[in-house]
């Protein structure tokens, strides 16, 4: 009769199945414990008790998970099975604790079924396994819901790597020095970024962003500042003392050149010329481009990208288009309101452009896409596309970058309404309410397209329509939300990391840079700095005396003094 070590082997061989079963014996009497080699007799004398389990998960067994199951059940969901962490993989019941030769996992090791691809598991490893299962699968942890991943790598790992002494900013470049945003960012984004995206990254690493691609994936960092040629991503890309495949897979290798460019780039420290590391690579690609190109080149490239952006959010509408100076409307509103929405803007364009800019400069180079819908459902398809996120409720208009886009999305006044109104007064209430979206979300784009943060973005916005139509009864209401919307903000740590409501968000954001920003010469001091290579942080601290947290927390203490 055979053990059942063997019963899984039937059909290979009686031979073979012998040869498995004795190795996988012998070497789970042979396993390495704490260091050292356990003999098959137990010694004479031995501890009352062990200050560590002899076998453990995080030093020992997890190592083995992540090297020949991670890429299949850790980083992806092959078959339908993961494992991310220990509870996961209890979880799956792939492991009867106390029964190593009848568990599921090993079953598919000695049937040669796992792991596919063409590693196997060598007969050490396989003992192990055995014996931790057949031990009750113990777990030495602190957490069980943590990455197997991650205590694969802090059990393998050698010295840890020098951290970064400063976190990574835009910088101006020096003469020779590599640009990630025109020569390293397009690369990643055409033949990486497609298998490392954002939701199910191959082996856990995402290259949406530069954050993303310093913070690494499952197999730790693929770059070290500094250290090219010890780099995983260089080794990957030039196949050589790596495992598994060469990259991009599928594909054929990069050029030399390239990838020499790429190595350049992480020696001379991860130099970041455009944005932050936060942003989305194709917007970066897009800053770099724009760089290159004249006003009047990138103005045609993004009049397409616009049309390609609406088509993908709207794809069963086809939009009236009009140029308006470096203004282009894009919209399914009527013939009339779409031309009325068009002058509006371009007034706007013009107005803004004499406050931030000067009046020989674009309000931002390449201009402006302004979209008008007919409805807020059309303006949420496109929300949904660009932030892939539902519309808050409530929020009728935005503003953003999307690629070689810079955008600002609005839903005027309908048609219906208007031509109900009584009398050409109620007409222009709406025409004000109308440049107030416009010249907040134009504003926003222009800055958003420039780098700034979001929450300054859309307060400068807001305070810059607030100054230009304080008599709307949008800019009314506005200033009569903050109270509350100051309630709901929470902390200042909560407003600049973005948490709470947005409409509140909003609101407060305008209510504060309309406080410290009293005239609009301001703005343009900072846009000034800005378009000559001065990080934000500097250039908010030039215009406005301090960091944007104890400005902001000072605003918040005399706002609060004020309402009571």
């Amino acid at each position: 009769m055979l053990s059942p070590v063997l019963r899984g082997h039937r059909g290979r061989g009686l031979g073979a199945a012998l040869m498995i079963g004795m190795a996988a014996l012998m070497a789970s009497l042979t396993v390495s414990v704490e260091g050292g080699t356990a003999a098959a007799a137990e010694p004479t004398k031995r501890p009352a008790a062990a200050a560590k389990p002899a076998l453990t998960f995080t030093g020992q067994v997890a190592p083995i998970l992540s090297h020949h199951c991670g890429g299949c059940h850790i980083a992806g969901r092959k078959g339908g099975f993961q494992m991310v962490s220990y509870a996961g993989l209890m979880k799956s019941g792939v492991v009867r604790p106390g029964e190593g030769q009848s568990s599921r996992l090993v079953e598919v090791i000695l049937s040669g079924d796992m792991p596919r691809g063409g590693g196997k598991v060598s007969p050490s490893d396989l003992g192990l396994l055995m014996k931790w299962i057949d031990a009750g699968a113990p777990f030495d942890g602190p957490d069980p819901a943590a990455p197997i991943d991650a205590m694969a790598r802090k059990a393998t790992a050698g010295p840890p790597a020098a951290a970064p002494t400063k976190p990574v900013v835009a910088v101006k470049l020096k003469p020779g020095e590599v640009s990630f945003a025109a020569a390293v960012a397009p690369v990643l984004l055409e033949h990486c970024a497609g298998c490392h995206d954002a939701d199910q990254p191959e082996a856990n690493l995402s290259m949406v962003s530069l954050d993303r691609l310093i913070r690494g994936g499952r197999g730790g960092p693929p770059i070290v500042s500094g250290k090219g040629a010890d780099s995983l991503l260089i080794k990957k890309l030039k196949g050589t003392g790596i495992d598994g495949q060469r990259m991009p897979l599928g594909k054929p290798p990069l050029a030399e050149s390239v990838i020499a460019t790429i190595e350049k780039w992480i020696d001379q420290g991860l130099k970041l010329d455009q944005l932050t590391p936060q942003a989305e690579l194709d917007a970066v690609v897009a800053a770099g481009r724009s760089r290159q190109l004249s006003h009047g080149e990138l103005m045609k490239v993004r009049s397409e990208a616009g049309a390609n952006l609406w088509s993908r959010a709207i794809p069963d509408e086809t939009p009236v288009v009009l140029e308006r100076g470096d203004v282009l409307v894009i919209g399914n509103l009527s013939a009339s309101r779409l031309d009325e929405l068009a002058a509006a803007a371009e007034a706007v364009d013009r107005r803004l452009r004499e406050q931030i800019s000067g009046d020989d400069a674009p309000l931002i180079k390449g201009g402006i896409v302004v979209y008008g819908f007919a409805k807020a459902y059309d303006l949420s398809e496109f929300w949904q596309l660009v932030f892939s996120d539902e519309r808050p409720k409530g929020l009728t208009a935005a503003a953003g970058v999307s690629g070689d886009v810079v955008y600002a999305a609005v839903v005027p006044p309908s048609e219906n309404k208007i031509a109900g109104k009584k009398n050409s007064e109620d007409k222009n209430d709406d025409a004000a309410d109308t440049r107030a979206i416009l010249t907040e979300q134009m504003t926003t784009a222009a800055l958003l397209g420039r780098g700034v943060p979001a929450w300054f973005a859309r307060g400068a916005g807001r305070a810059m329509a607030m100054k230009a139509e304080p008599k709307a009864d949008l800019v009314k209401a506005w200033r009569r939300e903050l109270p509350a919307a100051l309630k709901q903000s929470g902390s200042p740590a909560d407003f600049f990391a973005g948490h709470g409501d947005p409409l509140a968000a909003v609101v407060v954001s305008g209510g504060f840079v309309d406080a410290i920003m009293p005239t609009a010469s301001r703005l343009e001091s900072l846009v000034r700095q800005l378009d000559a290579d001065k990080p934000f942080d500097q250039a908010f601290g030039s215009v406005f005396r301090g960091t944007p947290q104890t400005v902001f927390e000072s605003w918040v203490v005399r706002a609060s003094r004020v309402r009571r």
